[in-house]
């Protein structure tokens, strides 16, 4: 990047963009009726791509996210164990109907919250992979200055 043209926001910044357009877009095709499949799946900034200036950002990127992506993993698995514990309190058939019911809903919270899950995992991924390959190129630079000098 040429000296003083301004590169593009933080990574920080560029995620939560992409995590704001991902869910108005959702409440727009969910109020239309529609299904959204994100655009964003993994992650990326303008055209797919970051601008890391450190490795201690992208470090900081890393835990952050898998942080993230964890806490999803528990708590989907806190609502699949809640899930299991729904049985109607009674046999009649309004009891029945409010357990069916919170099941539902519960199902719908699971799939989300698999998704979410799904996206933060290949998110996470893709960040461990720019960090191997940010190493291998900050390698092979030392490597060359030093073969330089």
């Amino acid at each position: 990047m040429p000296v003083g043209e301004q590169g593009p926001r933080t990574a920080e910044q560029q995620v939560r963009f992409e995590v704001a357009m991902d869910k108005t877009l959702r409440a727009v095709t969910g109020i239309l009726g529609t299904d959204y499949e994100s655009r964003a799946v993994g992650g990326g900034g303008t055209n797919g791509k970051w601008v890391f200036t450190s490795l201690d950002q992208l470090d900081t990127l890393i835990k952050k996210w898998t942080g993230v992506r964890d806490a999803i993993r528990r708590r989907r698995d806190e609502i699949l164990d809640a899930r299991s514990l729904v049985y109607p309190p009674a046999s009649d058939v309004m009891s029945r109907l409010q357990a069916e019911a919170l099941k539902s809903s519960l199902d719908a919270m699971e799939k989300h919250a698999d998704s979410m899950f799904r996206y933060a995992d290949a998110y996470v991924k893709k960040l461990e992979e720019t960090r191997t390959a940010y190493t291998a190129t900050e390698s092979g630079n030392t490597g060359r200055m030093n073969n330089t000098c």
